[in-house]
């Protein structure tokens, strides 16, 4: 009885980490700025192309709505993850295709991707 109560807390925790992902994805296709406001950490590594900056919480959420904006997401394909050994990080890359283009998106976060642990966000043209 030990082991399935065990086995049920182990995937549920692991259905909220994933599920967290998932919606931070969806976040971003949706354009939800509100959404994606609490992943991000206070000030953030933002890099838009060759535009790196670390910038506050709110200004990188303006830089990223602007880029939203003008390049309306039609859908994204997470294409690699990885974590460090010891699973204090973890690293999303995602394809993004939009109305225009289609770019590489790569979202470093402290610990799994969650409520203020997104460290850095990059956006490359793919």
């Amino acid at each position: 009885m030990k082991h399935f109560i065990f086995f049920l807390f182990f995937i549920s925790i692991s259905n909220i980490n994933g599920q967290s992902e998932v919606n931070f994805f969806n976040a971003l296709k949706n354009n939800d700025m509100v959404t994606l406001e609490t992943y991000l950490e206070d000030n953030i590594d933002f890099c838009l192309f060759e535009d790196q900056q670390i910038l506050s919480k709110k200004a990188a959420l303006n830089k990223l709505k602007m880029f939203l904006n003008n390049h309306k997401v039609l859908g994204i394909e997470i294409m690699h993850k990885g974590t460090s050994k010891n699973k204090s990080s973890q690293y999303k890359v995602a394809k993004i295709n939009t109305s225009k283009d289609t770019f590489r998106v790569f979202v470093f976060a402290s610990g799994e991707i969650g409520t203020n642990t997104v460290k850095e966000i990059r956006i490359d043209k793919f």
